[in-house]
């Protein structure tokens, strides 16, 4: 290459003119469309919350070639383009009105969205219009976005009202009428209120004598109008429906680990739900476990703890059972808890397979194993050893005399063996009935010795 050639090739970067990128065809001769919109930019000035408002664009195609729109993605869920699948293309010379309906339930105060069209223009594949608007608040509600009625006893009114006021600036306001859907079973009453010198309404829940226990989900529909200004607003309700005496947890669920015989599993607590007094009569929950009934001592007859010891006989493997409570309840006289679980072997070794590895680390050369008993059981194991020479095997007496039903091992690899990998088994004798004699497993990995 000569220096002329060279010279050719950088004057033209050196004085800011860049090369085409390959496979830009942007400026290919031929037909093309192109999308021109002359105000892309819309100020919808102020509007009034709860208003539904339609913004347009005008969108030409001043190009020689169909114009075609792949999609139009707005920036949020508040506003809908209505653009119809025949309306996607745009011959050249033509237009199209782009229409957005905006709805500003829920928004307050300054507002500015977004509109991308994709097209295939290749000089502007997505064009990006916008909106603004101010939007003023026509009334405003206490809470703001739900009612949580939290436990609520049949029959009883909420003790969270939801109350109702004119927005900033705005004088009168007059609730037409409030409906409740999904047969919803609360009655309800409304009064006038004043607070801080603005005068609403507040409207109160109750929940009926028939309605059934658990969880309420309501949705109150309201109709009212402020200044003249009508609307209709959907407001939901939340809750749960208690009887006079309620407990936790629902479910006992022990399945993420499993329990040795002698565990004593997440208990469960009754509570009277407005102090009135109650008693348990009788717990009782299949063979596998033993029940306590223990009382509040803070909170006599009205706060109890019901908890399940898994006996020591009980068989390793998968549970499932009922936890069946007397009371003297009149709304819950019994109570039903599902029980799941896993019963472990009379022991449990962890880890169940030991791995060892001569990578240079003590870790790698030396590992910990916990051998666990029920938690009535003084935990003895006799003798332990391995068919490896080379791995040593001894209880750690220090760190096993904390507990009696624990003990901590210690496996050490500290002979000298040929790379590769080396399978053998620890053999250990315990005091513990149908476990006297347990195998581990031992994987030994060996690298080979470095040049």
């Amino acid at each position: 290459m000569t220096w002329t050639t060279i010279l050719r090739l950088i004057l033209p970067v050196l004085a800011g003119q860049l090369p085409p990128v390959p496979g830009d065809k942007s400026d290919a001769p031929g037909p093309r469309p192109q999308l021109h919109v002359a105000q892309r930019s819309v100020d919808l000035g102020t509007i009034i919350e709860g208003d539904k408002v339609t913004v347009t664009w005008l969108l030409e195609n001043r190009g020689n070639a169909d114009l075609m729109i792949d999609q139009t993605v707005p920036s949020c869920g508040c506003t809908v383009v209505q653009l119809a699948e025949s309306e996607k293309v745009i011959a050249p010379g033509k237009s199209l009105t782009l229409k957005a309906e905006f709805d500003s339930t829920n928004r307050r105060d300054s507002q500015a969205k977004v509109v991308s069209v994709y097209s295939n223009d290749r000089a502007d594949p997505k064009l990006q219009l916008d909106f603004k608007a101010k939007v003023d608040l026509l009334f405003e509600t206490e809470p703001a976005g739900m009612l949580n009625l939290r436990t609520i006893r049949r029959g009883a009114q909420g003790m969270k009202a939801l109350d109702i006021f004119p927005g900033p600036g705005r004088n009168s306001l007059t609730l037409h009428g409030i409906e409740l859907e999904d047969d919803a079973p609360l009655s309800f009453q409304n009064e006038p209120i004043e607070v801080r010198g603005r005068a609403g309404r507040r409207i109160l829940f109750t929940v009926h004598e028939s309605a059934s226990l658990g969880p309420l989900n309501a949705i109150a529909k309201l109709r009212l109008s402020v200044d003249g200004v009508d609307r209709e607003r959907s407001y939901p309700i939340r809750g749960e429906i208690v009887a006079d005496m309620t407990w936790l947890p629902k479910v006992i669920d022990a399945t993420r680990q499993t329990s040795l015989p002698g565990k004593r599993l997440a208990p469960v607590v009754l509570s009277s739900t407005e102090k009135t007094p109650f008693d348990i009569v009788s717990a009782s929950a299949g063979p596998l476990f033993d029940v306590t009934i223990e009382p509040s001592k803070t909170q006599p007859r009205t706060e109890y703890t019901v908890a399940l010891t898994l006996r020591n006989d009980a068989r390793s493997g998968p549970f499932g059972t009922t936890l069946d409570i007397r009371t003297t309840s009149l709304d819950q006289p019994q109570v039903s808890v599902p029980v799941f679980g896993i019963v472990a072997a009379s022991l449990e070794i962890d880890p169940p397979v030991v791995m060892l590895r001569n990578d240079g680390t003590p870790s790698g050369i030396r590992r910990r194993i916990k051998v666990q008993a029920a938690t009535s059981v003084d935990l003895e194991i006799t003798d332990v050893a391995c068919d490896l020479p080379a791995i040593k095997a001894e209880v750690n007496h220090k760190e096993s005399s904390r507990y009696r039903h624990i003990r901590f091992l210690v496996v050490e690899l500290s002979g000298k063996l040929p790379a590769g990998t080396h399978q053998a088994t620890l053999r250990m004798a315990t005091n513990v009935a149908g476990s006297e004699r347990l195998e581990i497993p031992v994987t030994v990995e060996v690298a080979s010795a470095k040049p």
